[in-house]
């Protein structure tokens, strides 16, 4: 994904002192642990390793609610990916840090084309794997790309020749942004990325922000070591309102998920869901 293609939790474990010996498993042998196989595990896939199920497990085992966050964010990725095709009649959709295509369920493409077959998909992730998985399993037909690109670069992101090939610019685009920016800590300024993008983005267009929200029971995480290559920054429902400040949010946006009508997964969860409209 870009900083981080979905919810962060290698450096959960990797941040554990060495005397942790439940930090041990995924250590040794095999594969080196992926961010988006873990995540892949949590969403009951088939593309993860020993390594990712053990620190998966590990990191479930100090904090249980991730199981139900990563359940309720993919939900409403999906809801609103719907919304914005069905309501907001969009037909061209850039999904940023994408992660892993879903192990028998629906990807965005699946999605947006219940409303419209022609919608247009640009997956976008910085993974080398998903980014293979996606080429491979979803960029097969003339409507779907998957391209490499940086959410920490916008514009860069934006400017990609082939992705413009397939993204028109000057139409209105819904641009899905979930659990990707509590992977982006406040020196590398998630507001100004989300504010680059939606300069970019024609009047009309839209965007989906997910974000974790700091609360007691992530504050111990947010609070340990981390990897400075993988940071996890949840944050205040005030804070996420400001990063998202450059949008017309849609009532009841920003929202605590899950909604009441679109459950995927029960209880409450540290997660924040924004649907913004670009002004103009």
């Amino acid at each position: 994904m870009t900083a981080g293609p979905t919810p962060s939790l290698t450096w959960w474990a990797e941040s554990a002192p060495p005397e942790d010996a439940e930090a041990s498993p995924g250590r040794s042998g095999g594969p080196a642990p992926s961010n988006a196989r873990m995540y892949d595990y949590l969403l009951g896939g088939k593309d993860n390793y020993a390594p990712d199920r053990d620190l998966t497990e590990w990191a479930l085992r100090r904090c249980p609610v991730v199981g139900r966050l990563v359940q309720a964010n993919r939900g409403f990725l999906d809801h609103a990916a719907a919304l914005l095709a069905e309501d907001a009649g969009l037909r061209q959709f850039v999904d940023i840090g994408c992660g892993l295509p879903v192990s028998g369920g629906a990807n965005v493409g699946d999605i947006v084309r219940r409303a419209d077959p022609s919608c247009r998909v640009a997956y976008v992730d910085n993974d080398p794997m998903v980014l293979a998985h996606a080429r491979a399993l979803l960029a097969v037909d003339a409507g779907t790309g998957a391209f490499e690109g940086d959410v920490r670069d916008p514009a860069a992101l934006l400017a990609d020749p082939d992705l413009r090939a397939l993204i028109d610019l000057s139409e209105p685009v819904g641009v899905l942004l979930t659990g990707v920016l509590d992977g982006i800590t406040d020196e590398d300024d998630p507001r100004g990325i989300v504010r680059t993008l939606v300069e970019a983005l024609p009047p009309g267009s839209r965007m989906v922000v997910t974000h974790a929200e700091r609360t007691p029971e992530l504050e111990a995480i947010a609070g340990l070591p981390q990897n400075p290559d993988l940071p996890f920054c949840p944050r205040s429902l005030e804070a996420v309102t400001e990063i998202c400040g450059g949008l017309e949010m849609a009532d009841p946006y920003p929202a605590r998920l899950p909604l009441p009508h679109a459950v995927h997964t029960t209880g409450p969860v540290p997660l924040i869901g924004c649907i913004g409209r670009v002004p103009g």
